[in-house]
């Protein structure tokens, strides 16, 4: 009878498995800087422009008149 952890860990073997024949047959190897450096460039951006509305936004709250 098989368990549902029985049933988990051979899913996981055969995507492994599946992964290691891909990754085998896989000729284009070697695109993981331009990936990082893509992916970091994004990463910067983002907290830019989040910087910029934080700062935009706690400016415009400190302006609002309360009396």
């Amino acid at each position: 009878m098989l368990t549902p952890l029985h049933m988990v860990m051979a899913f996981v073997s055969v995507r492994a498995h599946e992964l290691r024949l891909r990754r085998s047959q896989d000729g284009e190897r070697g695109d993981i800087v331009q990936t990082v450096i893509i992916v970091a460039l994004f990463a910067a951006a983002a907290i830019i422009i989040v910087g910029i509305l934080v700062t935009k936004a706690t400016t415009a709250a400190n302006n609002v008149q309360t009396q």
